[in-house]
């Protein structure tokens, strides 16, 4: 495997800290459960999941002006085993490098990828963007559009495993199937710890979290506020029952009506992804015999 030359983000990352990376990420994929998995391995005694999920501190600008010592307080150092959940990681289409720059620190580091319908994860993804106020693209208009390119782009799986296939072993990538994470969550959580060379524990069902219509009562400009620079230096000083409370409190009463994509919309995104599918099934060796593509 070909170690390819590194820019300039990941210099600075490796000589920044050279010896403190995460023992694995979960880096996809968006809208196929990575809130769910990022608190259920939360609950376990050994893991400590990033404070922030989607920390993001290997993407091309984000959090530069943080640094190191941010991202080392997002985790509890003192347990053995630490996780960053960060669904931007495989996001090629908008950053790019993030595998080489993580290379250039965890050459050994492992992934979890979880793979859901990538034309349910497209709609998905749809319903989220209009919710959090990033577009405002008709469904007839969508896949002509930039956006509708991202969303198509972020349900390439075999395209963004691709990108980690370059600088890493398959061996350090483990892929789980969405469908299963909802139905059988301890059966997932099992194969986790196996992966990660951890125990099995019993983690308790947690309630749904981040749900369409829990989305849908909060106004877009705080969702944007959440995710600011400010907000996450000063977030570590807020418990989450506190976070929790205050997005109740600013949740608005009637929730944000979003477009609903139509037969056609879908069936042309299955058609464009029809062949990523098929390479992923391989790369995963999985069948997947429930998606619609």
């Amino acid at each position: 495997m070909a170690v390819l030359s590194k820019d300039k983000r990941a210099d600075r990352i490796e000589k920044e800290a050279p010896d403190f990376a995460p023992h694995f990420f979960v880096i996809g994929a968006m809208k196929a459960g990575t809130t769910t998995l990022h608190r259920y391995l939360d609950q376990r005694n050994d893991i400590s999941m990033a404070r922030i999920k989607e920390a993001d501190y290997f993407l091309q600008d984000a959090e530069q002006g943080l640094g190191v010592e941010w991202y080392k307080a997002q985790f509890d150092l003192t347990r053995s085993c630490l996780g960053e959940a960060s669904p931007n990681y495989t996001k090629y289409d908008v950053f790019t490098g993030v595998p080489k720059r993580i290379h250039a620190v965890a050459p050994d580091v492992k992934f979890i990828f979880s793979a859901r319908d990538p034309v349910a994860r497209f709609a998905s993804h749809y319903r989220h963007s209009w919710l959090h106020g990033h577009m405002r693209v008709a469904p007839q208009d969508l896949l002509s559009s930039d956006n509708g390119h991202h969303m198509i782009e972020c349900s390439r799986y075999a395209a963004q495993i691709e990108k980690y296939l370059a600088y890493f072993d398959r061996r350090q990538l483990l892929i789980i199937d969405f469908e299963t994470l909802c139905d059988s969550p301890q059966t997932v959580l099992d194969e986790i710890a196996g992966f990660l060379g951890l125990a099995t524990q019993h983690v308790s069902e947690l309630a749904a979290t981040n749900t369409a219509d829990e989305v849908a009562r909060i106004p877009p400009f705080i969702k944007r506020a959440a995710r600011s620079k400010l907000a996450r230096r000063v977030d570590r000083f807020f418990p989450d029952g506190t976070r929790q409370a205050l997005g109740r409190v600013l949740s608005r009463r009637d929730p944000i009506e979003v477009p609903v994509l139509g037969k056609e919309v879908l069936q042309a995104a299955s058609e464009l992804l029809r062949d990523d599918a098929a390479r992923f099934r391989k790369i995963a060796g999985m069948e997947f015999a429930q998606w619609s593509v």
